[in-house]
């Protein structure tokens, strides 16, 4: 599946029918994929589980991020996104 076409996917989940915030999914599939990536998930295991996964993430990302950043930095989603990066740094992880 092409970006363009995860992004029409993802903005369909959504229900977005506008264009403005393509830019800013289309980086929260990327930022998606390298969680999901850093916890041992791939697409290939089961592409259409892993799209309901990273279309519900970016949901909640798309959603919250109007909300104060005290309430983001406690927000489930991000505290263990953080919490893997550290283990990445610590660990040796991989790197971009």
């Amino acid at each position: 599946m092409t970006d363009s076409e995860r992004l029409e996917s993802c903005k369909a989940y959504l229900r977005l029918d506008y264009d403005t915030d393509d830019g800013l999914l289309t980086s929260l599939l990327h930022a998606v994929d390298d969680y999901l990536t850093g916890a041992g998930v791939t697409r290939d295991q089961s592409p259409a589980i892993y799209d309901l996964i990273a279309h519900d993430m970016v949901l909640r990302i798309y959603d919250g991020r109007d909300v104060d950043a005290v309430h983001a930095a406690t927000a489930p989603l991000v505290r263990s996104m953080l919490t893997q990066l550290k283990l990445r740094a610590a660990y040796g992880g991989d790197t971009e």
